[in-house]
């Protein structure tokens, strides 16, 4: 079974962010459409991370001030969630996560050739995708809520689709 080392917790910030890339911006007044990649290459396989000021930043430039904010992980060895940034909690859930699917070679998955059968139950665990309120120009959250990345096959390129539409600022 792996241990809280084999993860990379970071309940602040999403360390692997390597850029952001414009998909498109379509300013149709009052309407605003607007998508952008997260790129990220997180140093381990597994991780939580917290994106929120990642996704806040493409919010800012989407320039919409009532809408919807959707985020989704573009990769199916991965999740996006809502809930607390508090570091025990970060432990908590990704035993929880291994417990539920550990890594291991019993997998039938791995007898073509993969070794990530754990990765694609893990993801289970967490949302492909999640849509966020947006009012005022900011995400509508409550006191405590924070969006995460939860990456489970990490260690290489990734991407993290935004997209934001609503009514212009």
């Amino acid at each position: 079974m792996l241990t809280s080392s084999d993860w990379l917790l970071d309940p602040h910030s999403c360390p692997g962010h390597n850029r952001n890339e414009l998909v498109s911006h379509l300013d149709r007044l009052p309407y605003v459409h607007h998508t952008e990649y997260l790129h990220v290459e997180l140093p381990k396989r597994y991780a939580l991370v917290n994106i929120t000021d990642l996704v806040g930043g493409v919010l800012e430039r989407a320039g919409v001030q009532d809408g919807l904010c959707f985020v989704s992980a573009m990769h199916i060895t991965a999740g996006v969630y809502i809930n607390d940034a508090e570091s025990g909690l970060l432990r908590d859930i990704s035993r929880w996560i291994e417990t539920l699917a550990p890594y291991g070679r019993g997998y039938e998955h791995h007898q073509t050739g993969e070794d990530n059968a754990d990765a694609h139950l893990k993801s289970f665990l967490t949302n492909h995708a999640l849509t966020a309120p947006v009012t005022k120009g900011h995400l509508d959250f409550g006191t405590w809520q924070q969006i995460f990345y939860a990456e489970f096959d990490g260690r290489r390129k990734k991407r993290i689709l935004v997209k934001v539409t609503g009514l212009a600022k």
